[in-house]
């Protein structure tokens, strides 16, 4: 990982986050040029066919991602690096080196789901527990985390759900890290107006949202909005495209337009989920149609 990339993207996440609460850092308009504000990142899960079928080591992502892409922040998913490795010190440094050798701003480890039922919350948050020493080892700043807030009614599962990450945040903080909770675990964790409540009430500088397009179920554009000023990072979801390159499911020039609209700066990973175009085609088009949104709004 290029350091002084890192160093730059975890300040920034840090400063939103209010953990450098005090020190001033300068505001930028919303007119400034894209490039100034926002950052294209890719999603270690985009290329998860390659991983599987063995055409592409995980190893080689980093480098991969540039040649392939000319994108240079990128996120690994536990699920796509080797499951006998995920602790091993030795290949964790491995990578460490190849995204620092491919100049690539290494910014946050896709973990689990944290269950944060009474009767499952401690042997949930070990297995998160165990992702932040991977996202240490990495130099990745950031955990995305999956929160299953239990039941259906808002009031007992913001509690339940304060309680489970309130222990985490504090362990996090200490390691420099952020929480990034992305919705989709559980049918209260789908709604973002749910998961900007819990970051509100937990005010805690070492937890984010980090908003799903594709996994936000009660509405997309209202969920959005509602996660923006808690926002760390954005997941930019692809599913499919239309013959025109849009993405039939959601209005990404609106959704771009939105996020240009708050105070929200930093990384937009595209999340190539769908299987009718090969993945590099896949991301190629999701990369086309986010630049395009971005200039449009």
């Amino acid at each position: 990982m290029n350091t002084n990339l890192s160093r730059r993207t975890f300040v920034s996440h840090a400063a939103s986050a209010g953990v450098f609460a005090g020190v001033s850092f300068p505001s930028l308009s919303a007119k400034h040029h894209s490039s100034d504000r926002f950052k294209l990142g890719l999603s270690q899960y985009s290329l998860r066919a390659l991983l599987k079928n063995g055409s592409l080591d995980a190893l080689d992502f980093p480098q991969f991602t540039v040649d392939q892409f000319g994108i240079q922040a990128i996120d690994l998913w536990e699920g796509g690096l080797p499951k006998d490795k995920l602790d091993d010190a030795k290949y964790l440094a491995r990578m460490r080196k190849k995204a620092e050798q491919a100049g690539t701003d290494l910014f946050l480890l896709m973990s689990g789901a944290l269950d944060a039922s009474p009767q499952k919350r401690e042997a949930s948050s070990a297995r998160i527990r165990a992702s932040f020493q991977r996202s240490v080892q990495l130099g990745a700043p950031l955990v995305r985390v999956f929160l299953k807030a239990p039941g259906t009614e808002a009031e007992a599962g913001l509690s339940a759900s304060v309680d489970a990450l309130k222990p985490l945040a504090d362990e996090a903080a200490e390691k420099n890290l952020i929480i990034a909770i992305e919705p989709g675990a559980s049918p209260l964790s789908q709604k973002g107006a749910f998961l900007a409540q819990v970051a509100s009430k937990l005010k805690h500088p070492a937890l984010k949202l980090m908003p799903d397009f594709g996994k936000l179920k009660d509405n997309v554009y209202k969920g959005t909005q509602a996660m923006l000023p808690h926002t760390v990072t954005v997941s930019c979801k692809m599913h499919s495209f239309d013959k025109e390159g849009n993405q039939p499911d959601f209005d990404y020039p609106r959704l771009m337009k939105m996020i240009r609209q708050s105070k929200y700066k930093g990384i937009l990973a595209i999340e190539w989920e769908g299987s009718a175009l090969e993945p590099v085609p896949g991301v190629l088009t999701s990369k086309k149609l986010i630049e395009e949104s971005l200039k449009a709004s």
